[in-house]
């Protein structure tokens, strides 16, 4: 929801400017450069907010998720959603892409995940890929990198406690997850 109202703003104040800036409704001290230039790159900024807004809504594009249940674990990202049982995931490691933290589902030898593709786009994942390799952009979540590491690896090593993504009990865990302890 955020981030359709700030690229909503984005798309206004952009669109404002640029159409101000050409009828000469603005009154601000640029160079002849900057008359040219500021008014295009708003435009475009205002473009692109539109044409993402446009593709959410449209449901080429989605927002990043994680969803835990007692059978498996689903992954939505921004093109793709991936499926993985429990019985599948062999580990859960931390790894870091340039500056963004990711978490790497690795699956036993001979396992798929269940791969849905809905951007169909110039950049869209390779479907043998996707089947074989499930991350995750830790840093896109609220929890942080590492309760969610520490969240789906606790879970994927104790079958025994996978009950408790039914019944609410794992968002208390989620919770208390990278929380440092109370003293007493």
């Amino acid at each position: 929801m955020a981030y359709r109202m700030a690229m909503t703003f984005i798309a206004i104040s952009s669109g404002l400017f640029a159409v101000g800036t050409w009828l000469g409704q603005f009154d601000f001290s640029m160079s002849s450069g900057q008359k040219l230039i500021l008014p295009l790159a708003a435009a475009a900024v205002a473009s692109y907010a539109v044409g993402a807004l446009t593709w959410f809504a449209a449901g080429f594009l989605r927002y990043p998720g994680v969803e835990v249940s007692p059978d498996g674990l689903s992954t939505n990202g921004f093109r793709l959603k991936q499926t993985v049982t429990w019985d599948d995931v062999a580990d859960i490691v931390p790894l870091a892409d340039g500056k963004n933290p990711e978490i790497d589902v690795v699956l036993k030898d001979r396992a798929r995940a269940g791969v849905d593709i809905f951007y169909r786009g110039p950049f869209a994942p390779a479907y043998l890929q996707a089947q074989r390799s499930v991350r995750i952009t830790a840093d896109l979540f609220a929890s942080g990198a590492l309760p969610l590491l520490d969240f789906l690896d606790y879970y994927a090593s104790s079958p025994d406690d996978r009950a408790e993504l039914a019944d609410g009990r794992a968002l208390r865990r989620l919770a208390s997850m990278g929380q440092p302890a109370a003293d007493r």
